[in-house]
C-alpha cells in the first residue's frame, strides 16, 4: 500500500518538472546575462590601451574554440555558430555604446579588470552556456517562443536594447544537438 507521502509525490511530479526546467532555463539565461555583463571592462581596457574595439582575429578564434567545445558536448556546430556570432555582435554593440557615453561623461572612480583576467571569465561562462544547454537539449527541453518574456527580462545589462536581445534569443532557439 502507498503512504500518503507517495500519493503525494505521484500528484506533485508533474507540476514541479515544469518548475525544473523554468529554473534551467533561468539559470542559462542569467550565464548570458552575466557573459554581456564583462563588456564594459572589456571596453574600458580597450578604451585605456588605445585598442579598437572590433578584432577579428580574437573573433575568429572565440568562434573556432567555441564551435569546437559546442560540438564536443554534443551540439551540432552550425546550429551555435549563429548563437556565438549574435553574443559577438551584441558585446561589440554594448562596447561602442559605452565608449559613446563616456565621451561625454567619462567613467571616474573606476578601472576595468585586465582583459586576459575578463576573456577567461568570458571564455569560462560561454563553456557553461553550452554546457547547460547541452543538457537541457538531452533531457528534451529546449528554448522556446514562450520563453521569450523571461529572456528579455533577465538580460538587464546597461547598454543592451530590444533588438539586442532579440538577435541572441532568436539564434539561441535554432541550438540543436548533433
Amino acid at each position: 500500500m502507498m503512504s500518503n507521502y507517495g500519493i503525494l509525490a505521484l500528484f506533485l511530479t508533474p507540476l514541479m518538472l515544469p518548475l525544473a526546467q523554468a529554473n534551467d532555463k533561468t539559470q542559462l539565461f542569467e550565464h548570458v546575462n552575466q557573459r554581456l555583463g564583462w563588456m564594459k571592462d572589456v571596453a574600458g581596457y580597450k578604451a585605456r590601451h588605445h585598442q579598437a574595439i572590433e578584432d577579428l582575429a580574437q573573433e575568429s578564434r572565440v568562434l573556432s574554440l567555441t564551435l569546437h567545445s559546442a560540438e564536443h558536448f554534443g551540439l551540432q556546430p552550425q546550429s551555435v555558430k549563429p548563437f556565438i556570432t549574435a553574443q559577438m555582435d551584441v558585446a561589440k554593440a554594448i562596447q561602442y555604446r559605452y565608449r559613446a557615453d563616456w565621451l561625454s561623461m567619462p567613467e571616474e572612480k573606476w578601472t576595468p579588470l585586465p582583459l586576459p583576467v575578463v576573456r577567461e571569465k568570458i571564455s569560462q561562462l560561454s563553456a557553461d552556456i553550452l554546457q547547460h544547454l547541452t543538457q537541457m537539449l538531452k533531457s528534451g527541453d529546449r528554448v522556446s517562443e514562450e520563453d521569450r518574456a523571461a529572456f528579455n527580462m533577465l538580460i538587464s545589462q546597461h547598454n543592451i536594447d530590444e533588438s539586442d536581445k532579440a538577435l541572441i534569443f532568436d539564434t539561441l532557439k535554432q541550438v540543436a544537438l548533433k
